[in-house]
């Protein structure tokens, strides 16, 4: 990007914050002046969702249910009607080691979101256009590098490095009367591949992008949380039962870990990275016909269901772990993986929204240029498990990381001491709870064994305060 690229871009989101600002928006001016880039985990909001995902369908959410300020006074739903949505969360985790590890100890960690999507048709006339903004901003400590040690981590807004700035933005053009779409822009991949609703509950990384996606060799890693990279994506969508999508974005946006957050330079980054994926969805497909019983009064109750499939791959050519030629050199090979994941609704309570899904996620690597040669995970979410408490979210899960030869000889040769297993499980348990509109407290408990590979099994508990301004 030039520098009169970069200017203008400035200028423009100057401009838009100010309108909005001016506009009297209760409590957004304090929101602004303290965040700066997004989720996606992407920074997961409530539902373990990142904000700005999903297609706008036209639909004003209803911000006295899920916000703390609520509509301020109509000026939501007017800027929502004019074609702008804005969504501000701050997310604040303190998590303890309570054994194992590395050595018992906690901390917090902090993120604000701040989130703008424009809707193009409203604005300016842009037929199919839209446009997505977001701003995270990090602080805290790192209760995974400094107290806990796991590969996997422990929390899926631990940073490696603290930063303040653009996360996230993209121009998207629909076509083919919305059955396809065009998104380019500064683009996290974590954001639509290789995600399931029903795992976003969780606060360990690995039930966001799996490890074996995540580790490409530097803290940085690929275009995902928190570090994003410029990138295009492509999605169709032939009929609601199927959808394909195939993106490619800079691979590493930074080998250096003191620039590591939201670097959206090109000449720090390294390689591009091309993925795809295909997926299916048996309910809406109709194979299932009316298992969920009447929707009733309930119309707008949807189940998760969807079976994908997944690949992606590194250019150029990485260097092997540990293998060398005759001359003492690094071979040299091609670095790709690929993924099944699946999620279901298994069970509804009749005329509810309270329900059950379960779902798996497999992942594997060439086993030469990764340190993780698979990854797999699986659990449960159940939402509404008391009556009355319809919102409440109850979830366990499993996540297992399996380092192959080479990778369990790099990380010996690191750490200077054998490992003692070649795999990483780890088992969370939590309860999400809204509280108030906009207010949600979620305590959480993960039993890790084997972290690093080689470190005593660890148990960390903690909670997580989500309020979603």
């Amino acid at each position: 990007m030039s520098m009169r690229e970069k200017s203008f871009a400035t200028r423009g989101l100057a401009a838009l914050l100010t309108c909005l600002l001016l506009s009297g928006i209760p409590g957004l001016a304090a929101g602004a002046g303290a965040a700066a880039a997004s989720a996606s985990d992407d920074q997961p909001s409530a539902s373990g969702q990142s904000a700005g995902n999903d297609d706008n369908e036209g639909k004003a959410p209803d911000w006295q249910a899920s916000t703390l300020s609520g509509d301020w006074g109509g000026t939501r739903q007017r800027l929502f009607d004019a074609g702008v949505q804005v969504d501000l969360v701050y997310t604040a985790d303190y998590l303890r080691n309570n054994s194992g590890g590395l050595k018992r100890g906690g901390g917090y960690m902090g993120n604000i979101n701040l989130a703008i999507a424009l809707d193009g048709e409203k604005l300016l006339g842009w037929r199919g256009g839209s446009a997505y903004l977001a701003l995270i901003s990090n602080s805290g400590g790192r209760v995974n590098r400094n107290e806990v040690g796991s590969f996997m981590g422990v929390d899926n807004i631990e940073a490696p490095v603290n930063r303040t700035g653009i996360f996230e933005a993209w121009l998207q053009q629909s076509f083919l009367d919305g059955k396809a779409s065009l998104r380019a822009g500064l683009y996290p991949l974590d954001s639509e591949f290789y995600v399931t609703d029903s795992s976003g509950v969780f606060l360990h990384p690995s039930f966001g992008p799996a490890p074996e996606m995540a580790d490409f060799g530097s803290l940085a890693g690929p275009s995902i949380y928190v570090t994003s990279s410029y990138g295009a994506r492509l999605r169709i969508d032939p009929d609601p039962a199927w959808y394909a999508m195939l993106a490619i974005s800079r691979g590493i946006p930074s080998e250096r870990i003191d620039t590591a957050g939201p670097n959206i330079s090109w000449r720090k980054s390294t390689g591009s990275l091309l993925i795809g994926e295909v997926g299916f969805s048996p309910v809406q497909a109709g194979l299932l016909g009316d298992y969920f019983g009447p929707a009733g009064d309930d119309d707008d109750y949807t189940p998760i269901s969807k079976v994908a499939l997944g690949a992606w791959r590194y250019a150029p050519r990485f260097e092997q772990l540990t293998a060398v030629d005759a001359n003492d050199q690094p071979l040299g090979s091609r670095h790709w993986g690929a993924y099944l994941l699946a999620e279901h609704t298994v069970h509804r309570v009749p005329g509810t929204k309270r329900d059950l899904s379960l779902f798996a996620r497999y992942g594997f690597t060439d086993g030469r240029t990764s340190t993780i040669g698979y990854s797999l995970s699986a659990g449960m979410s159940f939402r509404g498990p008391f009556p009355g408490r319809e919102d409440d979210v109850f979830g366990i899960a499993a996540t297992r990381a399996h380092a192959d030869p080479q990778g369990r000889a790099l990380l010996a040769n690191e750490s200077g001491s054998p490992l003692t297993s070649s795999n990483e499980t780890v088992v969370e348990i939590t309860y999400q709870a809204p509280l108030l509109p906009g207010l949600v407290v979620q305590p959480l408990l993960q039993r890790i064994f084997n972290p690093g590979f080689q470190l005593p099994d660890s148990t960390v508990a903690g909670v997580r305060l989500q309020l979603t301004l």
